[in-house]
């Protein structure tokens, strides 16, 4: 769903208090007239908060994104022997990428994740705010420390990392458990892959309870089938091409069409709701249990990632599209003014 305004907001509770109130009575309890009352109504109705007339309300709205969330230090040590290099500096983690990728959609989201009660903390929290994230349900660990990580490099190639997380233990079954309720009032989850995956597990069992539209990103495909994942016709999944080769032992096969049907059609009998392919070449194959197909894609229209794939199609499906309208709409150009990448503060060092 779209995000309401402070007007939408208020005129929401109202309906939700006296669901029989007039328009005129809305009108000269918020001191405006009738005609903007109307149209207050129909923009919520338009964005999925009211389902009809008589103000039936739909208790589900936004997007619940469940992941972790850090600081990401990147040394590049391009002369070593100098103590020469560049450090950048950016805040990271699935949860972070996916709820800054939905802040370009203006969909209403929703972070559950943990932070530290540290500068750190308090500027992730700052940030995520000025995106417009619903930030409500961040718990704030007075024990622990934001989660960092180290990267160091030598160009390219990864040398070392260090990773400080353990912050993130606190995003467990137990913490879940508490949040059912903001689970069941979600259109769409989108979990962190990386989690333990006795907490994915548990998410799942309650988006397939409450028949919730789910993906999990940052997982090994192979794993989730393992764990017969592929059976949940809640769970959409968008990977590269390269992980579906992976998980087929090099049985798809791009340059084939016929085998690219026949791989993805076994994939979502096996219960998915969809499976969403990103080929090396910028198509997109979109595999549903009704149909099996590519999407083109025009040059202006280059997805960055799975992940910032799967953001646009999220965004889609809790706008109300169904889901090959929802992965167009994911490769359609972003909102103006919302196209720059996140902000990475760098350093420059020599012989410091």
């Amino acid at each position: 769903m779209s995000r309401l305004t402070r007007r939408e907001k208020e005129i929401l509770e109202y309906l939700k208090q006296e669901p029989m109130i007039s328009q005129e009575e809305l009108a000269a309890k918020l001191q405006i007239s009738r005609s903007a009352a109307a149209v207050h109504i129909s923009n919520l109705m338009r964005k999925g908060y009211i389902l009809g007339r008589g103000y039936i309300f739909n208790e589900r709205s936004g997007i619940l994104v469940i992941g972790k969330v850090w600081l990401e230090i990147e040394v590049d040590c391009d002369k070593p022997e100098k103590s020469s290099g560049r450090i950048k500096v950016r805040y990271g983690g699935i949860g972070y990428d996916l709820v800054s990728e939905l802040s370009e959609f203006k969909t209403e989201t929703t972070l559950l994740t943990v932070l530290g009660r540290d500068e750190v903390g308090d500027q992730v929290f700052e940030k995520l705010s000025q995106k417009g994230i619903n930030t409500n349900h961040i718990l704030r660990e007075s024990a622990s420390s934001t989660a960092k990580k180290v990267i160091v490099k030598n160009h390219q190639d990864s040398v070392l990392e260090v990773n400080d997380s353990g912050i993130h233990d606190h995003l467990n079954q137990s913490l879940l458990e508490t949040k059912e309720e903001l689970i069941r009032t979600s259109q769409v989850v989108l979990i962190d892959g990386t989690l333990p995956f006795q907490v994915i597990d548990f998410i799942l069992s309650k988006t397939e309870k409450y028949n919730i539209l789910t993906s999990v990103i940052g997982c090994s495909l192979n794993l989730l089938q393992q764990r017969n994942r592929f059976s949940c016709q809640q769970l959409f999944l968008v990977c590269r091409q390269e992980e579906l080769e992976r998980l087929t032992k090099g049985g798809f096969q791009e340059n084939d069409p016929e085998n690219m049907i026949s791989v993805c059609r076994k994939l979502v009998k096996e219960g998915l709701n969809a499976f969403v392919v990103l080929l090396r070449d910028q198509r997109v194959v979109l595999a549903t249990k009704d149909d099996v197909g590519y999407i083109p894609v025009l040059p202006s229209q280059a997805v960055r990632s799975p992940l910032s794939l799967l953001a646009g199609i999220a965004a889609g499906l809790a706008s109300g599209y169904g889901m090959r309208p929802a992965v167009r709409r994911a490769l359609g150009p972003r909102l103006p003014g919302k196209q720059k990448k996140e902000k990475r503060f760098s350093l420059t060092t020599q012989g410091m």
